[in-house]
């Protein structure tokens, strides 16, 4: 077959008006049915998923009824105009959108701001325990409330039928502090008072405190001072079972020592039975000795203080022999006096001094006593 120019000619006007028109007809019909087989069929898929996946058995009525009134995605759907873009939205149900809302937790630096300690002394007859709860940060607390947790009730009893103390609020930079008064029903108090406190911060959030356990070993304190003449504190030692211990001082001399110890065994409640120091070789050898009675029971409880060391010299050894009629009393005695024979008392009226007036006396500052206001230096 030979084609010359205008068969060419021919054959792409055939092309150009017959053949195109009809290639983009069908191309247009199969993209039309693309387009509304996409749009229902994941519609209908949507609505048999959103019908599958409703468990409505759980719900309460209130909630039953509430989505009954809401109609489906795809009743929605066919609300709309044709081309709307459709976009679903969680509706949100009543009385439950609030209680899931993200709360600010309050950090962890706010809570230490406020806090509590405690503390306690014989006085009398009695037991005085205070717990202080301190406000320190810029905002005031609410609804507070301190309370004891545990305390030996075999040896003591409240003097008040109140174990807690409320308080509305403790403003920025205040603090509280409450009272609780124990009596001892034994000559020896050995335990653990342990306390607490609740309040409210000003977001609203509770929170609850816990002090340190507050450990008590007491006997001096509930002891009666008991007369005796030497040759029968000697005769009564004899019947008396004894424990003993060694204590190593290195802030004081022999001397030094001597004359607190003297001081202890009078504030301890002990009758002062004999006292002697002598010095040998440049030796320094002392002997102090006591006799006392339990307030409730009435049994004896005898002291013996042993000092030694170079005279003149920092470094004195001191030995606390204890007897007592109650095997319960001796411990907890020794552990008493070794406590006081450590501690740095004032000379004037031999109370405890503070750790901070310690390290002013070490560095050689000269403080004052905080219960007798007098100058002490060394």
């Amino acid at each position: 077959m030979i084609c010359d120019r205008s068969g060419n000619q021919l054959f792409q006007i055939y092309i150009d008006y017959f053949i195109f028109p009809i290639v983009v007809i069908i191309l247009t019909i199969i993209v039309y049915f693309c387009c509304i087989s996409g749009k229902t069929c994941p519609n209908a898929g949507l609505e048999e998923d959103h019908k599958g996946s409703v468990d409505r058995s759980g719900l309460p009525p209130y909630l039953q009824e509430d989505i009954e009134r809401t109609e489906s995605p795809i009743d929605q759907w066919r609300g709309y105009p044709r081309g709307y873009p459709i976009t679903y939205q969680k509706r949100p149900i009543p009385g439950v959108a609030r209680s899931l809302e993200q709360v600010r937790t309050t950090s962890k630096t706010q809570t230490q701001l406020v806090r509590a300690q405690r503390g306690g002394e014989f006085i009398g007859n009695r037991m005085r325990f205070k717990i202080k709860v301190f406000n320190d940060s810029p905002y005031t607390i609410t609804d507070v409330r301190i309370f004891l947790i545990s305390y030996p009730s075999e040896s003591l009893r409240l003097a008040s039928k109140d174990d807690d103390a409320y308080y509305t609020k403790i403003e920025p930079n205040g603090f509280r502090s409450p009272t609780f008064d124990f009596l001892p029903t034994q000559d020896c108090v050995r335990g653990e008072i342990c306390g607490g406190a609740s309040y409210v911060d000003m977001q609203g959030q509770p929170h609850t405190l816990t002090t340190k356990p507050f450990i008590i070993r007491s006997v001096c304190d509930l002891l009666i001072p008991d007369q005796i003449a030497p040759k029968e504190f000697e005769l009564k030692l004899k019947q008396l079972e004894c424990g003993e211990i060694g204590v190593k001082v290195t802030d004081w001399t022999p001397e030094e020592m001597y004359e607190k110890a003297l001081h202890i065994v009078e504030d301890a409640n002990f009758y002062e039975v004999s006292s002697d120091m002598e010095i040998e070789n440049s030796i320094v050898h002392a002997n102090i000795s006591g006799l006392a009675r339990g307030k409730y029971t009435g049994k004896s409880v005898a002291v013996e203080l042993l000092i030694s060391g170079p005279s003149g010299k920092k470094g004195a050894s001191c030995t606390i022999k204890v007897s007592g009629e109650d095997q319960a009393m001796i411990l907890p005695a020794i552990d008493d006096l070794r406590e006081r024979l450590s501690a740095w008392l004032c000379p004037m009226c031999s109370s405890p001094l503070t750790l901070a007036n310690v390290e002013d006396l070490k560095s050689g500052k000269v403080v004052t006593c905080p219960f007798c206001n007098v100058s002490i230096g060394r």
